[in-house]
């Protein structure tokens, strides 16, 4: 990317600030938003639903890094031979550096996969690195769809199809179908390393070996995509427990239930930081459908348990990361431009 020249002066307006400070801004708001309504559900009730929910913490943590850690096989499989080249604790680093990112900063996901990809690219190439890294934001996408649908029949089962929270579930099956159907699509058919060429002159010569990255995956990753079903389906079971720790019913249904909400919470905060606010916002609008709508502080806490299982896990990969020494790449390979 173009590198600012130091002597002019910054683009001042409304929406330079915005693109520069915008996400920690909603961060910001998101944090007002929790605290308001655990204000709202009473907060010493929260605090003794969280704290009731303790013993469940360990199994909800080791859920959440198996349900995670399905993405990071999901990015090996789309790199075939190549990935299967590169040494396991490669993958496992990656996986922490990428959690810890997605949760802890502003850049998300999509940051997270950036840093995924700078550490593969020394093993299996910074093109075939770059390509997965896009491709893997619509596997994630559709097994999000793919999820959406037994949750959207289990809600149906509980308060009716034609319920505002049945209809959210199905309009967020629609929408991630869409965008991740779309983007893969468009990654495998379209120039995009062309395209990116024309418009970064850091990348004019790596833009071909993009392409060529991109042709070089399945049309279609299937067994990308079961992997991450699968790990969704595993957050349903994780979500289950959180509910079972406050007091809810432990059974299938309940846990497509309360992943169904925390699906449509992630769909209406997407531009906000690890959707803060929102989440805690859907399980307090949607508590009659989980049993809870009598003891909405029970239902907010979902939300903050998760919260507190992602929080830990992710500043225990960050430290983990932090203490690990790195290999050193293997020689010739290709390494991934610095901002790819």
């Amino acid at each position: 990317m173009y590198a600012l020249n130091p002597t002019e002066p910054k683009p001042r307006g409304v929406l330079p600030w915005l693109k520069r400070h915008g996400k920690w801004l909603l961060l910001a708001l998101g944090v007002v938003a929790v605290t308001l309504l655990i204000r709202e559900t009473g907060p010493a009730k929260v605090w003794a639903t969280v704290l009731g929910a303790g013993a469940h913490l360990p199994i909800i943590i080791v859920l959440e890094a198996a349900w995670i850690s399905m993405d990071t096989f999901a990015v090996r499989a789309m790199l075939g031979g190549h990935g299967r080249d590169a040494p396991a604790k490669l993958y496992l680093r990656s996986a922490l550096v990428a959690y810890g990112i997605m949760v802890l900063l502003p850049a998300g996901r999509p940051g997270g996969e950036v840093a995924r990809a700078a550490i593969l690219a020394p093993h299996v190439g910074g093109a075939r690195a770059g390509a997965a890294a896009a491709r893997i934001n619509g596997v994630t996408l559709f097994a999000n769809a793919l999820i959406s649908i037994p949750c959207f029949i289990a809600i149906a089962m509980v308060v009716g199809a034609g319920d505002k929270l049945s209809i959210a579930v199905l309009a967020n099956a629609a929408g991630t179908a869409f965008l991740g159907l779309g983007i893969l699509i468009v990654t495998r058919t379209a120039k995009v390393g062309g395209f990116l060429g024309k418009r970064f002159r850091s990348m004019v010569h790596w833009g071909p070996a993009f392409d060529e990255a991109l042709r070089e995956m399945p049309a279609i990753p299937y067994k990308a995509i079961a992997m991450c079903f699968f790990g969704r389906f595993l957050q349903m079971i994780q979500y289950a427990v959180i509910l079972h720790s406050v007091g809810g019913k432990l059974t299938l249904s309940s846990g497509l239930v309360t992943q169904g909400i925390h699906l449509v919470g992630a769909m209406l905060g997407d531009m906000v930081p690890n959707q803060v606010g929102f989440h805690e916002a859907a399980y307090r609008i949607f508590a009659d459908a989980l049993g809870l709508g009598n003891d909405p502080a029970r239902a907010v806490s979902i939300a903050l348990i998760a919260r507190i299982a992602q929080f830990s896990l992710a500043g225990a990969s960050l430290v983990a990361t932090a203490l690990w020494k790195a290999d050193k790449a293997p020689a010739g390979e290709s390494k991934a431009p610095n901002d790819a």
